[in-house]
């Protein structure tokens, strides 16, 4: 069991022996951890170290709990366990996709995945481990690849959920659920734009945004933001940095922010934004390993930290990536 999964992880010092600066640092460069293939660690669940999966595993803390989420290392199940304990499915889900969850109200999770006709489904996961046995259906919201979801301020009831558009719709979507009504708003085009792949969407608490990235139609990192309440989306920003995958995004408690990429070498890249997307940091990758990062790097913060997930040669794997300050 992992202490981060409760506590604010113990910093562990990583010494740095292959770093590689994709892009000239401007401040902060030295809080970005990059280090070599020991630095990362096994994911455990049900005592198994590392998980077994397909694509990437998503995870969200609430109340004091943890629960993970990952589509099946040998059939299409989406697949859940609440505080590293012993992993459980919910009804008959059939995805080949990657799940995502996100923290619900103050004391409970939604796991959100794509199923094989299109569909996004949902279910609400209680922390301790109470739930409907069933799953249901975001109305009218179509997509042939990986959802991502964000709790819309601690302790939020409302959730933000964005996806790219089914089959040749290369088109960014996003809509909002209203938990005190049970109710999906009509999906938007988010600024007019378009994606060669699923988008990413987290909440920065500190400056009250939402930020979505893209991997654009030209294979480069793409960001826009909105602060709760406004009337629309900023512009979309290039940021001038290519991606392989789909970029992420995670926020600290302090407002500072983690994009992750994949280079065209196929190795994760990290640098520092603002909490209003503005790039305090070069381009970070990790070289030093014998891993494919094919599935991409998926992002989450616990306090003032932001760990990496990701599905490397052995399994799900993590490692502390920033510790803001």
């Amino acid at each position: 069991m992992k202490l981060r999964q409760y506590l604010n992880k113990l910093s562990v010092v990583v010494f740095l022996t292959a770093l590689v600066v994709v892009a000239t640092a401007t401040q902060g460069f030295a809080q970005i951890v990059v280090g070599t293939a020991d630095a990362w660690t096994g994911e455990q669940v049900g005592g198994a170290i590392p998980l077994k999966l397909q694509g990437l595993y998503s995870e969200a803390r609430n109340a004091g709990h943890l629960l993970s989420v990952w589509r099946g290392e040998t059939n299409n199940q989406v697949w859940m366990s609440l505080d590293n304990h012993t992993p459980f499915t919910i009804g008959g889900t059939v995805t080949f996709q990657s799940p995502t969850v996100a923290p619900f109200g103050n004391d409970s999770f939604m796991v959100f995945h794509t199923g094989d006709n299109g569909d996004i489904w949902y279910t609400q996961v209680f922390g301790d481990g109470h739930n409907s046995g069933a799953w249901t259906a975001v109305p009218g919201n179509f997509t042939n690849l990986p959802v991502s979801v964000a709790q819309m301020g601690p302790n939020s009831n409302n959730l933000y959920l964005v996806y790219r558009g089914l089959g040749n719709d290369l088109r960014v979507w996003g809509t909002w659920f209203d938990g005190q009504t049970g109710s999906w708003a009509n999906a938007e085009n988010i600024s007019g734009g378009s994606a060669n792949n699923a988008p990413g969407v987290s909440m920065n608490n500190a400056t009250n945004q939402l930020t979505v990235t893209v991997q654009g139609t030209d294979n480069q990192l793409w960001m826009t933001h909105q602060t709760l309440g406004a009337s629309g989306w900023n512009s979309w920003l290039p940021k001038g940095e290519f991606t392989g995958n789909t970029p992420h995004s995670a926020a600290c408690a302090n407002g500072n922010m983690v994009v992750s990429v994949v280079t065209g070498n196929g190795n994760p890249a990290f640098a520092k934004f603002d909490g209003f997307g503005n790039q305090q940091s070069g381009w970070v990758a990790e070289t030093d390993h014998p891993f494919n990062f094919v599935s991409g790097i998926q992002l989450t913060a616990n306090g003032n930290n932001v760990y990496a997930l990701a599905n490397l040669a052995n399994g799900g794997n993590w490692r502390l990536i920033y510790a803001c300050n």
